[in-house]
């Protein structure tokens, strides 16, 4: 039973064969022994070029396909039913751009006013000085827009005798300096009448007291103006060890009270005129020259003297950039004017010597 099965399987897969290549079936009799000489040429006489066309297109696809391009079983199924379609390819999506973020604008920092007005206050020995520290702006740093205000006998302890406070906010407003420097403290050493009109009397502590209210009331005058920076500075030492005293007195409560206040910079000049602690009478500038430092009282400046305690001023005032040298500008050699071709006076060939 089992043969008959296989038997007709056969024959069924045969007659498949056949009739789905009959064409191709008949002409492969034209070589066969077995049948007559007619039947032979007939089938010889078959066209198949519509098959080999067929084949050698199909043959043409398959070489075409890439196998491990095809990403879908679908794709290889029609592949191997013989039927070979060109499949669209998906379009790349663009990469996705990234925002452009708007570039950062930075503020630009801001050119600082430069410093051209100077207003310099104090007693007579302010006046010595002053002159100095004018000089030396106008002639080294171009600064012509300076001021001197000065009051013999006068100080920040007998405002009955002349007000500073009042003076002060007077020169303010109508002057409308950006730096003011300050010299006080010649004159008062002396008792002084406190706030409450109490009479304290010199070196005790409700002396230091009244003083002290007194300068910090004159401060907070110049930290409330539109003044841009003060300096103000200390006595330097004496030869007379009473002035000395008071000095050194006056030194601390100034140097205290410019520390609660930033526009107010206290420039110590205790040291300038003394060595190893002690007072001396001659001392160099910054050019070596030496000469005495004050005059015969011990508490003014010489001429010498004061030009010392401007650069201590002046050195002070360069670091906090208040003041700045100026390039001075450069010297180059006039250009010479170019020549051009008309312009070179063009001399007479000479003639060469003719031999006789």
């Amino acid at each position: 039973m089992k043969d008959r099965e296989f038997l007709l399987l056969v024959c069924l897969v045969s007659l498949t064969l056949i009739f789905s290549n009959f064409s191709l079936f008949l002409k492969s009799l034209a070589s066969s022994s077995f049948l007559q000489p007619p039947i032979k040429q007939a089938a010889q006489q078959l066209k198949l070029e519509g098959f080999r066309q067929t084949e050698q297109a199909f043959w043409n696809q398959i070489k075409d396909v890439n196998l491990d391009q095809l990403s879908s079983p679908s794709e290889v199924a029609t592949l191997n039913h013989g039927s070979v379609s060109a499949q669209p390819k998906p379009l790349a999506s663009p990469p996705a751009k990234k925002p452009v973020s708007s570039p950062t604008i930075k503020p630009k920092p801001q050119v600082e006013k430069p410093y051209t007005r100077f207003l310099f206050v104090g007693d007579s020995i302010m006046f010595d000085l002053g002159i100095k520290l004018q000089s030396s702006l106008r002639k080294t740093y171009k600064i012509s827009n300076t001021k001197l205000d000065y009051k013999v006998s006068s100080g920040l302890n007998r405002i009955d005798y002349y007000n500073w406070y009042n003076r002060t906010t007077t020169l303010l407003k109508s002057y409308k300096p950006d730096v003011i420097v300050v010299l006080f403290g010649g004159n008062d050493g002396q008792d002084i009448t406190d706030r409450n009109g109490r009479y304290r009397q010199l070196f005790t502590k409700e002396w230091e007291k009244a003083y002290q209210e007194r300068v910090e009331r004159y401060a907070k005058l110049l930290s409330v103006s539109s003044v841009r920076k003060v300096y103000w500075i200390g006595q330097p030492m004496s030869r007379q060890s009473r002035y000395n005293r008071i000095f050194s007195q006056l030194n601390k409560i100034y140097q205290n009270v410019s520390q609660s206040h930033p526009k107010i910079e206290y420039i110590s000049t205790w040291e300038t005129f003394a060595l190893g602690g002690k007072y001396v009478a001659v001392v160099a500038d910054k050019s070596g020259k030496r000469r005495s430092v004050k005059i015969n009282d011990g508490v003014h400046f010489t001429s010498h003297g004061a030009n010392i305690i401007s650069d201590v001023v002046l050195e002070q005032m360069k670091k906090d950039k208040i003041i700045m040298l100026k390039p001075k500008p450069s010297k180059t050699p006039p250009s010479k004017p170019k020549l051009t071709p008309s312009s070179v006076s063009q001399s007479p060939s000479k003639k060469s010597a003719q031999t006789p």
